[in-house]
């Protein structure tokens, strides 16, 4: 459950952002080593040691926030340069 509002979160921050800064970075590696971390200690056991679970669900967190944080800033910057177009077109046209 924390991991989906985790995601939601990176993709209204992404959509709500306007220029890309070292604190979305941070951000999301934090969050990745947070959530992978914990995931990797749940997946590893006797079959796989808990150091290589943590390190491929830190990197699958890692790109998956990441993939969500874009998404979301794609999205934003489209519908951002598309308002900016047609407010021009309202007072100039």
């Amino acid at each position: 459950m924390l991991e989906i509002v985790a995601l939601f979160g990176l993709f209204s921050w992404g959509m709500n952002s306007d220029r890309l800064a070292w604190k979305h970075a941070g951000v999301i590696l934090l969050l990745s080593c947070l959530f992978g971390g914990l995931g990797g200690m749940i997946a590893g056991g006797e079959e796989v040691p808990v150091g290589v679970a943590m390190i491929f669900t830190i990197a699958f967190e890692l790109v998956l926030e990441t993939v969500v944080f874009f998404v979301g800033f794609g999205i934003g910057r489209y519908r951002a340069r598309k308002a900016g177009i047609s407010n021009i077109e309202d007072t100039f046209g």
